[in-house]
């Protein structure tokens, strides 16, 4: 499966509005990208207001007319389809996806922890998904506003194993958007490598007293 992202702007569907979702979502969709968001609880104030982000090194940037939706039927057939959920809520995705899902369409996971690339292989197809580590402060300080304190550099992989084309081609998407992205050739290596860090670092943090990077 390959998806000429170099040929064509992809339709993008951005699952899972909180902070990561819509701070990577409206990165991509200030720098031209056409992104639909699946929102519930900010879709009333984004639809009026957009998406705020407050970032320490870039200053304001914000998305003022916001493609959001309250269901997915409304978005309708993507050729990316980025899950930003909790894994928590990951049972959800299974009423979420059909009406997003072409044959041919992505799905992308920026989902902490182990698992979520199987659970999604599992129900929606092993060629389709790829994960993506995300290495950014952000929180969500208010409904459409995002403060991103630093970094925001994604690593991304292949669930079914070495980097495809398409790999590359996505990761431009981000790098036009000014996000700062890196193609792993094994993606199971980077999730352990992140569970290492973020082990005992979340420990010493809240010992420490809410101290970050």
């Amino acid at each position: 499966m390959r998806l000429g992202f170099n040929n064509l702007n992809p339709r993008i569907a951005i699952i899972g509005s909180g902070a990561v979702g819509s701070y990577y979502g409206a990165k991509l969709a200030i720098s031209g990208a056409d992104v639909h968001f699946l929102m519930r609880a900010d879709l009333e104030h984004v639809s009026r207001f957009g998406i705020r982000i407050e970032s320490n090194n870039t200053g304001a940037e914000v998305l003022s007319k916001v493609n959001a939706y309250a269901c997915a039927e409304d978005i309708g057939y993507c050729d990316l389809v980025i899950v930003a959920l909790k894994a928590t809520d990951n049972h959800s995705l299974e009423g979420i996806f059909p009406p997003l899902l072409r044959d041919d369409t992505t799905i992308m996971t920026l989902q902490n922890g182990l698992g979520n690339e199987e659970f999604l292989a599992n129900r929606f197809g092993r060629d389709r998904v790829i994960g993506g580590l995300c290495f950014v402060c952000i929180n969500r300080s208010s409904p459409g506003v995002i403060n991103h304190i630093a970094q925001g550099k994604i690593t991304c992989g292949e669930f079914i194993g070495l980097p495809l084309s398409r790999t590359h081609d996505i990761g431009l998407i981000f790098k036009r958007a000014g996000v700062p992205f890196f193609v792993a050739e094994s993606l199971l290596k980077e999730r352990w490598r992140k569970l290492v860090w973020n082990i005992p670092f979340n420990g010493l943090a809240i010992a420490a007293g809410g101290v970050d990077t």
